[in-house]
């Protein structure tokens, strides 16, 4: 008798809605692709942007306008950790790294998680940044 492991399969719908060149179906994101597209919808979310769901978001925009320093790196660091630990089951943070970027006047995040169900450690590399 075989013993079957059950591995876990996440999809989602791929945000940028592009289609299948045959099917004309929407495109599809599986895996670490879709949790890394979650990831940053729930960062690049404000509070209260969600219907019926005010508190689901993330505070680094008003952090992006904070002083370029240390301080304002370690808050923002605690939000991202924050807003992926309550929201994001599937990810298991393993660390985050933040760097004031001063010539450019942003910040450089790095997270590094593992998704439940796959074993290899993955990151998700972002470049935030205020806009006027």
């Amino acid at each position: 008798m075989a013993i079957l492991k059950s591995s876990k399969i996440y999809k989602d719908i791929d945000l940028s809605f592009a289609t299948h060149p045959q099917n004309k179906d929407v495109l599809k994101k599986v895996d670490i692709n879709a949790i890394r597209q979650s990831i940053k919808n729930l960062l690049f979310t404000r509070f209260g942007e969600r219907l019926f769901q005010p508190e689901i978001g993330s505070g680094i925009y008003n952090l992006l306008f904070e002083p370029l320093d240390n301080i304002s790196a370690n808050a923002l660091k605690k939000a991202v950790t924050t807003v992926i630990q309550n929201y994001e089951p599937r990810a298991k943070i393993e660390q985050v790294d933040v760097l004031p970027d001063y010539d450019t006047n942003s910040y450089e995040v790095t997270i590094f998680f593992r998704v439940v169900g796959i074993a290899q450690t993955t990151s998700l590399s972002l470049t935030l940044e205020r806009l006027r």
